[in-house]
C-alpha cells in the first residue's frame, strides 16, 4: 500500500469514527469531544500538505493506532457497528478483539471490557457477523465467562459487606466491582437498597 493509499484508508476510517461517535448513545457526552478532537487532529495531519510531506510510515501508523484504541479495546454494539462498516468499506484495518482474548484467557482484560460484555453481549451475539466469527461453543463459553465474572464480583462485595471492611489487598478490586455493578445496573438483582448504602459507607470509611 502506498503512502497516499494508506492515508486515504485512514481518512475513511476517521469518517466512520466520527459518524458513530456523533450519534453514539454509549459514549458519554464528556468523552465525545475528546474523540471528535482526535479525529480533527488526525485529519489535519493527513490533509495538510506540509505536514503530510514530513510524515513517515511509522508516524502514519501511530495516527491510525491512536484512532483505533477505543474501537480495539471496547465491547459494545457501537464497536461492532464500527468494525462492520470497516469491513463493508473493504478497509485494510486490523482489529484486536477483546472477546477473543477472553476466550483464550477465560477472563476479560479489564473491568471496562467486563462491563461492556455484561451490558451488550446478549445483543452482540445475535449479530450475523459475530455468529459467523464465533462458533456456538465459543458463544456459550463467553456466556459462561460473563456469568463467572459477575459471580466473582458479587462474591467480593458480599464478603466485604459481611465483614464490614475492605481488606487493603482488595481495595482496587472492590472499586472495580462497585463500578461493574453500578454501570450494569445489577445491585437490585443481589442486594437491598440498605445493603448498597452500607457498601458505600464501608467504601467511604476505608483507611489506607
Amino acid at each position: 500500500m502506498t503512502k497516499i493509499e494508506n492515508i486515504e484508508k485512514i481518512l475513511k476510517t476517521v469518517e466512520i469514527h466520527e459518524r458513530i461517535v456523533r450519534k453514539s448513545t454509549e459514549i458519554d457526552n464528556a468523552t465525545k469531544p475528546y474523540f471528535l478532537e482526535l479525529s480533527k487532529f488526525t485529519k489535519e495531519c493527513l490533509t495538510n500538505e506540509s505536514k503530510v510531506s514530513k510524515l513517515n510510515s511509522s508516524q502514519i501508523k501511530s495516527l491510525e493506532n491512536e484512532l483505533l484504541i477505543y474501537w480495539n479495546e471496547t465491547i459494545s454494539l457501537e464497536t461492532e457497528k464500527f468494525w462492520t462498516e470497516i469491513v463493508t468499506e473493504k478497509l485494510d484495518v486490523q482489529r484486536k478483539e477483546p472477546l477473543k482474548f477472553a476466550l483464550d484467557k477465560n477472563r476479560f482484560r479489564n473491568v471496562e471490557q467486563g462491563i461492556g460484555a455484561r451490558k451488550y453481549w446478549n445483543e452482540i451475539k445475535t449479530i450475523e457477523s459475530v455468529k459467523d466469527k464465533f462458533s456456538i461453543t465459543d458463544i456459550l463459553k463467553i456466556d459462561q465467562i460473563i456469568a463467572e465474572d459477575e459471580n466473582k464480583r458479587i462474591g467480593i462485595l458480599k464478603k466485604c459487606l459481611a465483614k464490614r471492611v475492605i481488606p487493603k489487598s482488595q481495595y482496587l478490586k472492590f472499586g472495580e466491582c462497585m463500578a461493574y455493578f453500578t454501570n450494569c445496573g445489577l445491585f437490585n438483582k443481589y442486594m437491598t437498597e440498605k445493603e448498597v448504602d452500607e457498601l458505600h459507607e464501608i467504601w467511604r470509611n476505608f483507611k489506607s
